[in-house]
C-alpha cells in the first residue's frame, strides 16, 4: 500500500495538487492548519502554514513553514525557476518570520519545512544542508519532508488501518488496477465509499471520513491521468462530490463545523473541475467540431453505443459549463469574467458537438430528457437559446417521423439489453410497451413553445394524439424526502406529475406545468437550491438518472399562455 501512496505523491503538481492536500494530512495527523494555499497574493514563501508537534524535537509544539515542490527536488529547482526553492526560503526568513506570523504564535519555535511528493536528489542535497547550517538558530529549524515521510503521514493519519486492511484495502487497489476497465473501477470505489461513510459517532469523525474519501479521489485521479484513462477518476469525482454534499451542507451543522465543512467542499468540487477539464475541454474538445469524429471514437461500431456515449458527453459538457457559471457568481469581477468565458467555451464545445454528430437529435433513451435539460439549462443562463434552437427543431422532426414509421423512436426502458435490439418489431403490442411512458416529448413540446415555433408543437402534438394516445406524460418532482437520501443514490422518493392535457392545448400543457412549479417550489425541497448550488442537485439526477425537474429547463418559470387553464386543471401526483 505504501507504494501505491509513493507513487500517487511523486505524480502530483504542486499547484493545486499537493499543495491541495497537505493541510487535510495535517489537520488529521493533529496540527492546527492556520493558512491555506491561496492565489493572486503575495504569500511571502509560505505555502502552507500550520501549529503542532515536531517529532525531530521530541514533539515540542511548533509552527511549521511549508514550501511545496511537486516530485523530486533537483539542482535546477534550488535556485533558479518560478517556483524555485531557495528563493522561497530567503522570502521566508526576510519577511514571513519577520512581519507575518500571528502574535499568538511568535514566540512558538519555527521550522522551516521543505515538502516533496518525490525526494531530494544528491546533486542538490549539500547546498541544502549548507543552507540549513548558515540559517539554523536556537528557535529556528529546518525539515525535509519527502514522498517517504508524506506516505507515512498518510497511511498512519488519513488511511489508518480500518480502511486500508482486509476487503476495503482490496477495493481500493482493484479499482487502481483496474482503471482501463472504467465501469468496473467505479464499481470498486463506490464499494470503497460506502465502507467510509459509515455511521458516524460525531462531527470528527464524519471530518474524517470526508478526508478519506477526498484522498482516495486523489490517488484514483493520479493513477487514471498517468494511464491516460480519465473516465473512472471523472465518475468517481461526481460519487465524491454527492456522498459528501449532506455533510458539507451548511443547513445541517453547527457552526462550529461549518467552515471546516465549506473549505473540504470546495476542494473536493475544486478537484472535479480538473478532472471536468482535462477530460472534457482539453481531451474532447479539440475534436468536438470534426464531422462524426467523436461518433468514430466510441469504442464500438453499433450505432446504440454511439448514441449512449454521444449524449453522456452532452450531459458532462452542460454540467461543466452549469458548474463554471454557478462557481463565477458572486464573486469578484475578474474572476467571474474567467468563469463566464469558461462557460461559454464549454457550450461552444456542445454545440459544435451537436452539429458535428446527427446522432445527437435521435435519442434511443426517453431518460436521455435529463442530458437535454442540463444542455438547454446551459444555454438559456448562458443566453444563448437563438444558437440551440435548429437543435431542438430538428429533433421534433426526427420524434415524428420515428413514432410514424415506428422507427428511431426512445424506449422508456434503460436496461441495455433492451436498448441495443429497440425496437425488435414493429407491432402495437411492442410499440405500445415501449412508448407507454415518457418524459422527453414533454420537454421537447415546452422548448418549441419557447423558441416560437408553434408550427412544430402542433405537429408533435398531433402525431402524439393520434400515433400514442395510451402514453403517459409525466415529469418528476423532488418531495419532502428527497434532500434526505438523493445524495446516497436511493431513487424511492419523489412525485410524478402525470396527467397533462395534450387533448385540450398546448397552452393548458404549459399551464399545468407553471402550476406545478408554483406548488411545489424547488428550493423549498432541495437546500442545495436553496443555498444556490443547483448544479451538484443537476449533478445528483444525471449521476443518479432521475428527471430534470421542470423548474430546471429554463433560468425562470415559462409564463404561463392562459391563466384561467391552469386553476382548471389540478396536477395528477404519484409518489414514487
Amino acid at each position: 500500500m505504501k507504494l501505491v501512496v509513493m507513487h500517487y505523491l511523486r505524480s502530483l503538481r504542486e499547484r493545486d495538487e499537493l499543495d491541495a492536500i497537505l493541510p487535510d494530512l495535517l489537520a488529521e495527523s493533529g496540527f492546527e492548519v492556520i493558512t491555506r494555499p491561496r492565489r493572486g497574493t503575495r504569500q511571502a514563501g509560505v505555502d502552507v502554514a500550520a501549529v503542532g508537534p515536531n517529532p525531530d524535537q521530541n514533539g515540542t509544539r511548533s509552527l511549521f513553514l511549508f514550501t511545496i515542490k511537486s516530485g523530486d527536488l533537483t539542482r535546477e529547482h534550488w535556485d533558479t525557476g518560478q517556483q524555485a526553492v531557495r528563493p522561497s526560503l530567503n522570502e521566508i526568513l526576510d519577511d514571513y518570520i519577520p512581519h507575518r506570523i500571528p502574535p499568538h504564535f511568535a514566540d512558538l519555535p519555527v521550522v522551516i519545512c521543505v515538502c516533496m511528493g518525490g525526494e531530494m536528489r544528491e546533486d542538490v542535497r549539500a547546498q541544502w544542508s549548507g543552507f540549513c547550517q548558515k540559517n539554523k538558530k536556537a528557535n529556528l529549524h529546518f525539515a525535509e519532508w519527502n514522498g517517504d515521510r508524506l506516505s507515512d503521514l498518510i497511511l498512519t493519519g488519513v488511511l489508518r488501518a480500518e480502511l486500508i486492511e482486509s476487503e476495503n484495502r482490496g477495493l481500493f487497489q482493484k479499482a487502481l488496477a483496474m482503471l482501463d476497465q472504467p465501469d468496473v473501477a467505479y464499481q470498486h470505489f463506490r464499494h470503497l465509499l460506502n465502507a467510509i461513510f459509515v455511521d458516524a459517532k460525531n462531527e470528527a469523525e464524519r471530518t474524517r471520513q470526508l478526508r478519506k474519501a477526498y484522498l482516495c479521489l486523489w490517488i484514483l485521479f493520479v493513477w487514471a491521468r498517468d494511464a491516460n484513462n480519465l473516465e473512472a477518476a471523472y465518475r468517481a469525482s461526481e460519487l465524491v462530490l454527492l456522498r459528501s454534499w449532506p455533510y458539507c451542507d451548511s443547513t445541517r451543522l453547527n457552526k462550529g463545523v461549518q467552515q471546516e465543512r465549506a473549505d473540504h467542499f470546495d476542494q473536493v468540487l475544486k478537484l472535479h473541475l480538473i478532472i471536468a477539464h482535462l477530460l472534457l475541454v482539453e481531451k474532447i474538445g479539440p475534436f468536438a467540431d470534426k464531422h462524426y469524429a467523436l461518433s468514430m471514437a466510441v469504442n464500438s461500431r453499433n450505432a446504440v453505443d454511439i448514441n449512449i456515449a454521444l449524449f453522456e458527453m452532452l450531459g458532462r459538457l452542460s454540467l461543466h459549463g452549469l458548474w463554471l457559471e454557478a462557481i463565477g457568481a458572486g464573486e469578484d469581477e475578474s474572476f467571474a469574467q474567467t468563469m463566464s468565458e469558461e462557460a461559454d467555451k464549454v457550450l461552444n464545445i456542445a454545440i459544435e458537438m451537436l452539429n458535428a454528430n446527427p446522432a445527437l437529435t435521435i435519442p434511443v433513451r426517453d431518460d436521455f430528457t435529463i442530458e437535454l435539460a442540463l444542455f438547454m439549462r446551459l444555454a438559456s443562463v448562458r443566453d444563448r437559446i437563438s444558437n440551440v434552437a435548429d437543435y431542438i427543431r430538428s429533433m421534433s422532426e426526427h420524434l415524428c417521423n420515428g413514432l410514424k414509421i415506428r422507427r428511431h423512436y426512445p424506449t422508456w426502458k434503460t436496461d441495455y439489453r433492451y436498448v441495443l435490439v429497440h425496437p425488435r418489431e414493429d407491432s402495437d403490442t411492442y410499440f405500445k410497451e415501449h412508448t407507454r411512458a415518457g418524459i422527453l416529448y414533454i420537454f421537447v413540446l415546452f422548448w418549441l413553445v419557447m423558441i416560437g415555433d408553434q408550427e412544430r408543437a402542433g405537429d408533435l402534438r398531433s402525431i402524439l394524439l393520434d400515433r400514442t394516445p395510451h402514453m403517459t406524460h409525466q415529469v418528476w418532482i423532488p418531495d419532502e424526502l428527497t434532500d434526505e437520501v438523493l445524495w446516497g443514490g436511493d431513487r424511492n422518493h419523489g412525485l410524478a406529475v402525470l396527467g397533462f392535457p395534450l387533448k385540450d392545448s398546448l397552452d393548458a400543457v404549459l399551464n399545468l406545468l407553471n402550476r406545478v412549479m408554483k406548488e411545489h417550489p424547488l428550493d423549498e425541497r432541495i437546500s442545495a437550491v436553496r443555498n444556490h448550488w443547483t448544479p451538484i442537485f443537476l449533478m445528483a439526477c444525471r449521476h443518479y438518472r432521475m428527471p430534470v425537474p421542470p423548474h430546471i429547463w429554463q433560468g425562470q418559470k415559462c409564463s404561463a399562455l392562459d391563466g384561467t387553464v391552469s386553476d382548471q386543471i389540478a396536477p395528477d401526483l404519484e409518489r414514487l
